[in-house]
């Protein structure tokens, strides 16, 4: 049976994952929403910011006191951050830490060092206060968060010594954002001027990586801890770049990837029909329809097999992922190496369903419990904002049963030690009334609540519904058909995802973008039977239009592509498809709705 837009089938929605908890955010949508409210579209004016990244948890704890007080410091405590995603030079860098449980006392102990991944290394402070070489520094505490940034105003406001020098003994240093400096010592002035952390750091070309936060003690008595730190990196000019859709080598390109429901992965033998790829939307079809097994089809399909060929590399592989009759495939980076990981989310009652990640950085299967049968995983992202996917899903009361709260579900893995799930109110109807469109539409580098509806004042019109992360705004934008399908990306490189359509014309694919600059465009691409596959794929930052052709003919099978950074076309032969229902399925489409 098949889950389709126009209600034509029904679908149970029973929620249960392993915990569900915080933030429930009381906002929603209700499907009669007045005319109004209908008609406004509200313009985001926010500037996107650098790619945020949290300390790696187990790297966070107590500095080690020293055995004394010289020249040699004690055991450092070495906080990581794990950046991906970025491309280009730094230009900028800012960094949070907040210390505390318990506070460190007699804070001219310590020194802080932030080190890039290339080994780039900068002073935030140190020996705060002394200007002699036997200097013990001061005896203010550190006990609140900091914010250490060249944005910070110039000394006296935003000086670091200036505000111990004010605190006094044993006073905690007043939360805040400072400029940083050199290590006390020999030769330093009171106060210390500041220094330029982005400076330190321009000469980093590649910010994905390692980059650790090292404290050290140089003198014993004193001790304190580290229980959260945060590193804002901005490459390229500024904003966060843009994470390539199905990236298997983190290059920032698109690779060409292709799932298969084989028990003969190694040949060219075709699948038996009932064993056709479960992927999300069936974008192939006229009308948007949901792929779900007939029961009275064989349970036991074949294994998925991906095939990939790396963009611009010519290397291929095969890897084995998931079950054709219960899987939905749902590739993204769950393990902040910048590489898109292979993922399956196996549908099954509660505490069953689940998540299945084969990580690019250990090429181990990592299993998380979430969801139920009949959930939308096809909206897995970073909802906060930590470099890394988070697993998530969508639901809605099923067809048939009294409108209702709709839902968004994710477990953050950013400072979520507990795995505690937050569930996000979005849309009051039925399944089937809305579709999510997947991205980050506010440029905050956490993914936003998105999804499209019928138009309550013009109903045969398109709608969709956002809100922002950021700052829990809503918008309404009033855009393409209620049918049309969604093909998420960023098609400008603004590092804000854009709301792009198609439909099928007189055989022909047509595509409508609306950016977030409010510029709008058309471009005829592709035809019926095609399957949409955007990604980028000529490594621009920009999401480009592409489609998979298949072809009974094993030489015909190809990926078209729409560069968008010069208007070429490239042709990519990969794939099968010996009938329609044993077509292979093009990756990239994975989140098309």
């Amino acid at each position: 049976m098949s889950w389709a837009k126009t209600k034509q089938s029904t679908r149970t929605l029973i929620f249960a994952v392993a915990a569900i908890s915080i933030a429930a955010i009381g906002l929603w949508i209700g499907v009669q929403n007045n005319k109004a409210e209908a008609n406004t579209t509200v313009s985001s004016t926010n500037v996107a910011p650098a790619a945020t990244f949290a300390a790696n948890a187990a790297t966070l704890g107590g500095i080690p006191d020293s055995t004394g007080c010289g020249p040699t410091p004690g055991t450092p405590r070495n906080v990581t951050f794990t950046a991906a995603g970025l491309s280009g030079s730094v230009t900028a860098v800012d960094l949070s830490m907040t210390i505390g449980t318990p506070n460190h006392t007699w804070m001219g102990d310590i020194i802080a060092t932030l080190i890039a991944p290339n080994g780039a290394s900068h002073t935030l402070f140190g020996v705060t206060l002394s200007t002699t070489a036997t200097g013990i520094g001061d005896s203010s505490d550190l006990g609140a968060t900091y914010v250490f940034s060249d944005i910070a105003p110039a000394p006296p406001n935003g000086g670091w010594w200036q505000a111990a020098t004010a605190a006094g003994a044993a006073v905690i240093i007043p939360a805040g954002t400072y400029r940083t400096t050199a290590s006390g010592g020999a030769g330093q002035v009171n106060p210390a001027p500041p220094t330029s952390m982005n400076a330190a750091f321009t000469g980093v070309a590649n910010a994905n990586g390692t980059w650790t936060l090292r404290f050290t003690d140089g003198c014993t008595g004193d001790t304190g801890s580290v229980s959260a730190a945060n590193l804002s990196v901005t490459t390229g000019g500024g904003g966060p770049v843009n994470d390539a859709n199905v990236d298997l080598n983190g290059d920032g390109k698109t690779d060409w990837v292709v799932a298969r429901a084989t028990t003969t992965p190694l040949t060219e033998a075709t699948a038996p029909s009932e064993a056709a790829i479960r992927r999300n939307f069936d974008s192939s079809a006229e009308t948007k329809t949901r792929i779900r097994r007939d029961p009275s089809e064989n349970a036991l399909a074949p294994p998925i097999y991906w095939y990939s060929s790396i963009n611009g590399t010519g290397t291929t592989g095969v890897g084995q992922l998931g079950d054709a009759a219960t899987d939905f495939i749902t590739p993204e980076d769950f393990d902040g190496d910048g590489k898109d990981d292979l993922v399956v989310w196996t549908e099954g009652a509660a505490t069953v369903a689940n998540f299945k990640i084969l990580q690019s950085t250990t090429n181990t299967v990592r299993v998380e419990l979430f969801g139920q049968t009949g959930d939308d995983p096809a909206v897995v992202g970073d909802y906060d904002g930590d470099g890394k996917a988070d697993p998530a899903v969508y639901r809605c009361p099923p067809f048939g049963a009294a409108n209702g709260q709709c839902y968004f579900f994710y477990r953050g893995s950013n400072a979520n030690p507990g795995g505690n799930v937050t569930y996000v109110p979005w849309g009051f109807g039925v399944d089937g009334d809305f579709f999510p469109n997947v991205g980050d539409f506010d440029g905050d580098g956490k993914h936003d609540f998105c999804i499209q509806r019928a138009n309550p004042a013009a109903p045969a019109n398109g709608q969709f519904v956002l809100l922002k992360s950021s700052n829990l705004g809503v918008e309404y934008i009033n855009w393409g058909t209620s049918s049309d399908f969604i093909i998420p990306g960023d098609y400008d490189g603004d590092g804000k995802a854009d709301f792009a359509v198609r439909r099928t014309v007189g055989g022909v694919r047509q595509h409508w973008i609306l950016y977030r600059t409010g510029a709008t465009s058309f471009t005829n691409w592709g035809i019926t039977g095609d399957v949409s596959a955007p990604g980028d794929y000529d490594g621009d930052g920009k999401t480009d239009l592409a489609i998979w052709r298949g072809s009974s003919d094993p030489n015909a099978n190809f990926f078209w592509v729409l560069n968008s950074s010069n208007g070429s076309v490239t042709q990519f032969e990969w794939g099968q498809c010996p009938t329609v229902s044993t077509c292979d399925f093009p990756v990239a489409g994975w989140a098309v709705h």
